[in-house]
């Protein structure tokens, strides 16, 4: 007995010595990936900028590029707070003005509103119930391929109707929900392919819709030099199949190139007990999330110049929110608040997630900024390339060449780069210029391989609980080539 005693502190000495060879390995791995980063970001201020990029241009790339690798190899937040010293650091914009460009935008606002949103939904139940309604759904009962394209189906309709954010963060409680119900954590299989998958499916709602954000942008862009409308029946007959179309080949590749086992779906049974006691905050919160999507949709079909119209234009989506939580968080049920603001933004929007979104938000600002000469360097040496070969090649290239800006710079100004000069070639080519434009729309927004591609993947990158960067590549790369020969195919078969 006193022999057992004796060795307890020596193998208590070894636990903490192998421990503590253990951190100090975890710290060299985190010292030489800060070093790689470092020297990533600071090579842009020895490397001469190629004509007409600027030196500044080429500190910017090499600064994004060395923030890529940071989130990529680390799910800290200090690439994020480097980026946002060392922005400014290369004489692109100020600090004051880099803030602004992230923090200050109503997209960062509404993000925060839309993390409270669901974590309202979370906790009164909302989410599982849903997991559950979709789960029990009699056609879908031992089919799980029908169960997961309903999944991707309805991230597709509620991103493209409501928002892109609202959309994804629902779905993936959705999907959190039938996770943990099936015995799954993070990171294993079936949750990694449908929280890609449902961000997939956020980035191509963004052209979805010609009332989108992303979709006026570029229609104003085509209408501006064709000097005429572009026709929004052909718009919504282009996009809407497609999307559909996208949704059936993701699920093809998930089913035979990932090869996701969906054996613990089929086996799921559903435990609906003890729903019964959250009645009432259930009923509750489902009303407050049908309210909410109706306020988000209004403007829609609001006539435009009437003063609703108006009113709605002058706080856009983030301050439709604020108002909605204003009037929420001043309803009361049996003396407790229907909704507490302060103490769901502390448990459930998730800080560091949000700081590097702020800084994703900033960054496309720089890149764009007349300083940096990148869009006059792509203008210059990509585009004139595109004039030399057939036309089936010439849209394959000018289709995988946005496929690849587009993820590194602006969806939008990716299509304001290069329909002016797109569009004057198409008809020597014997090609449609409304055909082209909407597919070099459609291409822009397949932009889900870094953090700075789309609004969907702004989201997607920070998600490291349930995500990481490797999984991403995973899942992303062969998505989105599979996507980009597809788009060029369906502008191919399109009747226009």
């Amino acid at each position: 007995m006193r022999a057992c005693e004796g060795a307890r502190p020596l193998v208590e000495k070894q636990k903490e010595l192998k421990m503590a060879e253990v951190q100090a390995g975890a710290g060299k791995k985190e010292f030489l990936k800060a070093v790689i980063v470092l020297v990533i970001a600071f090579s842009g201020w020895f490397i001469p900028a190629p004509a007409p990029m600027t030196e500044i241009g080429m500190r910017c790339v090499t600064v994004f590029l060395s923030m890529i690798v940071g989130w990529s190899l680390t799910g800290r937040a200090w690439p994020s707070l480097m980026g946002m010293l060392l922005f400014p650091a290369t004489g692109v914009m100020t600090l004051k003005q880099f803030v602004a460009a992230g923090w200050g935008t109503d997209t960062f606002l509404f993000l925060v509103v839309a993390f409270v949103l669901v974590g309202y939904l979370k906790e009164t139940g909302v989410s599982q119930f849903l997991a559950n309604w979709l789960l029990g759904r009699k056609f879908l009962e031992g089919h799980p391929w029908r169960l997961i394209a309903m999944i991707l189906f309805a991230t597709y309709l509620i991103c493209s109707l409501v928002n892109t954010f609202v959309g994804m963060l629902l779905m993936w409680e959705v999907v959190y929900g039938i996770t943990h119900g099936i015995g799954q954590k993070p990171h294993d299989k079936f949750p990694s392919i449908m929280v890609f998958g449902i961000a997939m499916q956020g980035a191509f709602s963004l052209s979805a819709m010609p009332w989108g954000g992303n979709a006026i942008a570029n229609l104003g862009v085509y209408a501006n030099i064709m000097g005429a409308p572009a026709d929004m029946i052909q718009y919504v007959l282009f996009m809407v199949p497609f999307g559909i179309l996208e949704i059936m080949v993701y699920i093809a590749l998930t089913k035979f190139i990932f090869r996701l086992d969906v054996t613990p779906l089929k086996e799921y049974k559903l435990d609906v007990s003890g729903q019964g006691e959250l009645a009432h905050e259930l009923k509750t919160a489902l009303i407050m999330l049908a309210v909410f999507v109706v306020l988000l949709l209004a403007p829609s079909f609001i006539p435009k110049g009437s003063e609703l119209a108006a009113f709605y234009n002058s706080f856009g989506s983030a301050g439709i929110a604020l108002l909605f939580f204003i009037v929420i968080t001043l309803m009361y049920y049996k003396n407790k608040p229907v909704l507490n603001f302060a103490d769901l933004a502390t448990k459930n929007v998730p800080w560091n997630m949000l700081m590097m979104v702020a800084v994703i938000l900033a960054i496309g600002g720089c890149l764009i900024n007349e300083k940096t000469g990148i869009a006059a360097f792509l203008s210059q040496n990509v585009v004139p390339a595109l004039t030399s070969v057939p036309s089936s090649m010439f849209l394959l290239i000018v289709i995988a060449v946005v496929v690849l800006l587009t993820n590194f710079l602006i969806n939008m100004v990716v299509v304001a780069m290069f329909l002016p000069v797109i569009i004057p070639i198409c008809a020597g080519m014997g090609l449609s210029p409304e055909l082209v434009s909407f597919g070099i729309m459609l291409a822009s927004v397949n932009a889900i391989l870094t953090p700075a591609g789309c609004a969907a993947s702004s989201l997607l990158f920070p998600n490291k609980e349930w995500i990481s960067a490797k999984e991403i590549y995973q899942y992303g790369v062969p998505t989105v080539l599979v996507n980009t020969v597809l788009i060029v195919v369906w502008c191919l078969m399109f009747p226009l």
